[in-house]
């Protein structure tokens, strides 16, 4: 057996046939559970991530790794058992690596221990196991660092508490280095100097990388570069122990080493600047990667743009989400910076309080976030061109993240063009409302009009405004034939149409769809009934006020179709990944038409339902109504559709306007006549988005009014069509970026199937209570002691059924600690005892 092999095997039976594995296993255990669950509230979260288990693994094992390693050395030294290897015609590396490979068996053994909490969130929905395996490969390559690094020290001493300390102190050093904290101490040239030196041995932006999903292929060399160099000096001073005569600091090894250490800054930034550029984006999104729609886009601009982070470094570490997220923008800019061949140049910028850098960042539109201390936060992204206009995103949400890539694009397509598209809107709706300006807006309208130069149109219109790049037309309450007639003439030059009609709007007052829009559509192919849509199984859920109290329940006429329904292949659908909302949309009927194809967009599931006018004439359709006087419908239903094709002409010439009384005001309208174009009788290719509903422009839709998040793609659906047709196809990719955060799936689920479980019972009880409610007012005295008995009985079987719901949810989170946290810490420890016993009667 070699040398290696015996040793390796003695350092193991050292470990694992004495209690101290399993106890160092199983403390390790319980503090890295009870940081998770306690400290992180990794179930709190309801993100199927392990950030909360490996936000703190670096630190612990900072201090864990040198209680292995202490030993290695120390203990043999003490009972000068080493002079074997000293005296033995074996190199001391050999030796060194054996005992290096036992210790690191017992850290991996460790880590492997934790898994559990990866079977704990592939059970909890669909984590990102990419991002999961580099955080143990990099927790792997930490540990048998840490672990060589206190070996030297080891190696030193014959004090194990001592190799303890030094072990523990230079690896909190390695961790820090790197961070505010240790920069900003560092006042004058030589504390600069120092900490410039230790920022180089430090391994935050190598965390940082595994946090974020990025592999360098520069970091496991450095990893290893790093052991290399304390396992080289750690061999260095056995070899001075075994050669007493020599020491180190007087023979060619020692002054090798001071230059390692010296240069080994040196070595970093070439491996950095080389191979450091090779990045693998392991997430299963590619969310450090540039989408081909970003990648054109940035390879597309012509003239410089500089992009400013303003992200208060200090305050934001205090808020895992902020610090975590400011880490993926700065990994976006540079990504932005690298595609577009040095014509994007970003910065970041600290803006401490009462600094320029604050002055600066309010100058520019960054936001002042109050945080829980005295200082504001300041996390946005300013960018300006060479003609001095300036973009900004005053507030760079975490819960934004999805559209992340989107916003830096939009904003670079704004600075790189002169001129923005020009597009038309006819609207008597709300939510698209020309006389509505600032915050009153809805959203749709205010990133239509951040994007776009609008032209708001009317019903009544002698001539198109020059140079539109596409019209949406949402529920004109008046149009007149000549307008219908520019509309028209307009699809048959090729132009690009958005049409929304809504049979029953929810949310506004515009009941009817204008006849002569209705008329168009016949020429399409299209009937738009009077009949809106229900689906149960895609109801959105909504809350109603019951005996109990308010309770949530599914609304049919509000379904909510995911991508599972989309068409996967058409450009205004593919990138989507979050369900778009409707309310009451209606029922489209498609007539065969040779020259116009109708592609389904959006549809429902297989089993929906239709209610017609006569069914819900003066009734509200409250949840329970709905499916009173549903009608099932066989097969999927129409939602969305785009038309495409040579549209016909929907006139046979051109109509005469009807003037205005006015004598200035007929010329003036004369004189727009005098612009338009001939007749087109046989239009060219072009292209119509019909959705059958309006209320999805509608905030209330699609938008979390407590946090302002976006919880469906309505937007994204709407802005990808106007980007295609109008704007820059390019952005029209990035709309939808799948989101970051991944949710707990599985109590979701949980709560769906208590919902169905619990419904018709709660229902019944509910029903119950306001019976006896009835009850209790008509009837006498004597029976209202039994009334009000049975009513308080009632109400507390109500609340015995949601208590059940929630010990479910809390069951749940118990079973989970059970198995992460005390399951492997208990066996660690009766593993332990058990082997304690049995070397006991071995010795007697």
């Amino acid at each position: 057996m070699s040398a290696f092999k015996s040793v390796c095997k003695r350092e193991l039976r050292a470990f694992f046939a004495s209690p101290l594995a399993y106890v160092f296993i199983g403390v390790y255990l319980l503090l890295s559970g009870l940081a998770t669950w306690n400290i992180a509230r990794f179930f709190d979260t309801a993100r199927v991530d392990l950030d909360p288990l490996f936000q703190f693994q670096p630190w612990f094992l900072a201090i864990l790794a040198p209680a292995i390693g202490m030993r290695l050395w120390s203990e043999d030294l003490k009972s000068r058992s080493s002079d074997i290897y000293f005296t033995a015609p074996v190199p001391l590396i050999k030796i060194h690596l054996a005992k290096a490979v036992a210790g690191l068996t017992v850290l991996i053994a460790a880590l492997a221990a934790t898994l559990p909490y990866w079977i704990v969130v592939s059970y909890l929905g669909a984590p990102d196991h990419g991002l999961i395996a580099l955080n143990y490969l990099h927790l792997i390559l930490i540990s048998a660092l840490f672990l060589i690094i206190s070996m030297t020290f080891s190696a030193v001493t014959r004090q194990q508490v001592v190799a303890l300390v030094l072990g523990v102190t230079v690896n909190l050093i390695l961790l820090v280095a790197g961070l505010n904290i240790v920069t900003d101490i560092a006042g004058n040239l030589p504390a600069r100097l120092l900490t410039g030196w230790l920022d180089s041995f430090g391994l935050f932006s190598l965390l940082t990388n595994a946090q974020r999903g990025v592999l360098r292929l520069s970091d496991p060399l450095i990893y290893l570069s790093l052991m290399a160099l304390f396992c080289i000096a750690g061999v260095t001073l056995l070899d001075a122990r075994r050669r007493p005569g020599h020491p180190v600091w007087r023979s060619w090894t020692g002054a090798t080493l001071a230059i390692l250490f010296l240069g080994f800054p040196a070595m970093r930034a070439t491996l950095d600047l080389t191979i450091g550029q090779v990045r693998i984006d392991v997430t299963g999104y590619q969310l450090n990667t540039l989408s081909p729609g970003a990648r054109a886009l940035a390879a597309s601009v012509e003239e410089p743009i500089d992009l400013t982070l303003f992200y208060s470094e200090d305050i934001g570490a205090e808020y895992p989400n902020i610090r975590a997220h400011a880490d993926r923008v700065e990994a976006l800019l540079n990504a932005f910076a690298v595609a577009s061949n040095g014509n994007i140049r970003t910065q970041t910028i600290n803006p401490a309080p009462f600094s320029s850098g604050e002055d600066l960042a309010i100058t520019q539109g960054i936001s002042a976030v109050p945080t829980e201390g005295i200082d504001p936060l300041y996390f946005g992204l300013s960018g300006r061109n060479l003609v001095d206009d300036l973009k900004a995103i005053p507030f760079l949400a975490p819960e934004q993240d999805h559209r992340l890539e989107f916003e830096v694009a939009r904003m670079i397509s704004q600075l790189d063009s002169v001129t923005r598209s020009r597009l038309g809107i006819l609207s008597d709706i709300p939510a698209l409302d020309g006389a509505i300006t600032g915050n009153q807006r809805s959203a749709i309208q205010r990133a239509i009009e951040d994007q776009y130069q609008v032209s708001w149109l009317t019903g009544d219109m002698y001539s198109l405004p020059d140079g539109l790049e596409a019209i949406i037309i949402a529920q004109p309450e008046h149009l007149s034939t000549y307008t219908l007639y520019l509309l028209d003439q307009y699809l048959l030059s090729g132009g690009n149409l958005i049409v929304l009609a809504d049979p029953e709007p929810v949310m506004h007052q515009t009941r009817q769809v204008a006849e002569p829009l209705r008329n168009w559509m016949t020429g399409w192919g299209l009937t738009l009934t009077s009949d809106i849509v229900a689906d149960e199984s895609l109801g959105l859920p909504v809350t109603v006020q019951s005996a109990s109290g308010n309770r949530t329940v599914s609304q049919p006429i509000f379904p909510a179709p995911g991508p599972s329904l989309f068409d996967r292949e058409d450009f205004l659908t593919a990138n989507l990944r979050q369900p778009i909302n409707f309310g009451a949309a209606g029922y489209l009927v498609f007539n065969d038409n040779d020259a116009v194809s109708l592609s389904p967009l959006v549809s429902t599931s297989e089993t929906p339902a239709l209610i017609s006018a006569d069914a819900r004439r003066n009734v509200s359709l409250t949840p329970t109504t709905a499916r009173n006087v549903m009608q099932p419908h066989e097969g999927a239903i129409t939602l969305a559709a785009r038309l495409s094709g040579s549209f016909p002409s929907f006139f046979t010439a051109a109509p005469q306007p009807d003037l205005p009384d006015d004598p200035v005001l007929a010329r003036l309208a004369a004189s727009e006549l005098n612009s338009n174009t001939g007749f087109i009788s046989q239009g060219q290719q072009a292209n119509i988005l019909f959705i059958p509903d309006t209320d999805i422009l509608f905030d209330a839709f699609y938008i979390n009014p407590q946090d302002g998040t976006t919880i469906a793609d309505n937007r994204a659906f709407l802005m990808t069509a106007i980007d295609q047709f109008a704007g820059n196809p390019e952005l029209a990719r990035l709309r939808a970026r799948p989101p970051a955060i991944r949710p707990m799936t599985r109590v979701t689920e949980l709560r769906n199937e208590a919902e169905t479980l619990y419904l018709a019972e709660q229902t019944a009880i509910e029903d119950r209570l306001f019976e006896l409610e009835a009850e209790i007012e008509t009837t006498s005295q004597t029976d209202n002691v039994r009334l009000q008995t049975e009513y308080l009985e009632a109400r507390e079987a109500l609340r015995d059924l949601q208590r059940q719901f929630r010990q479910r949810i809390d069951g749940l989170e118990a079973w989970l600690r059970w198995w992460t946290i005390w399951f492997p810490a208990l066996l660690a420890f009766l593993l332990s005892a058990t082997i304690r016993l049995w070397v006991r009667r071995f010795a007697r």
